[in-house]
């Protein structure tokens, strides 16, 4: 007869947990490194005018200078504005890490707050970058984006919140 298996150790249960961690930071690393290479030279605002521009000119040939200026700018703040959003999006999934689909403003807040500090971060960076400016406007807009798609999360959850009837 043989004896039954001894039940696994807790550490087993350890690299679940870290790969679980891991499968989630991972992504929002990948993001924020993504971020990073686009503050750098490459995406400044006169090398993003050599494709900008031409594509804006195409699709208005009538465009004068000075809205080609405003639509180049406008662009360049929806990018911030996308990039924390998504940002933001990511850190509160990473935060929830495979807890039940509830709301929870304190993740909320967390998220926010990273995406933030980020944002900050982004700026003192560019600020290194010789064909870059640090804006406060340009963290702002960051920060706006994280903080909509807090907003977003959690009409998102209220929404599905009603269609089940609760």
């Amino acid at each position: 007869m043989t004896s039954p298996q001894p039940a696994p150790a807790p550490e087993s249960a350890a690299p679940t947990a870290w790969s679980e961690w891991l499968r989630y930071w991972s992504v929002v690393a990948a993001w924020l490194l993504v971020i990073s290479t686009l503050s750098g030279d490459p995406f400044s605002a006169t090398n993003t005018n050599r494709y900008l521009d031409p594509i804006l000119r195409f699709l208005f040939p009538a465009i004068t200078p000075s809205e080609l200026a405003l639509a180049h700018t406008a662009m360049r703040k929806a990018a911030h504005f996308v990039e924390f959003f998504v940002l933001g999006s990511l850190l509160y999934w990473a935060l929830r890490r495979g807890r039940p689909p509830r709301w929870q403003a304190r993740l909320a807040v967390v998220a926010l707050v990273l995406a933030a500090v980020y944002a900050g971060a982004d700026e003192l960076h560019q600020a290194f970058v010789p064909s870059r400016t640090s804006s406060l406007l340009d963290s702002g807009t960051d920060t706006l984006g994280a903080a909509v798609s807090q907003v977003v999360i959690y009409l998102r959850h209220r929404l599905r919140r009603h269609a089940a009837g609760e």
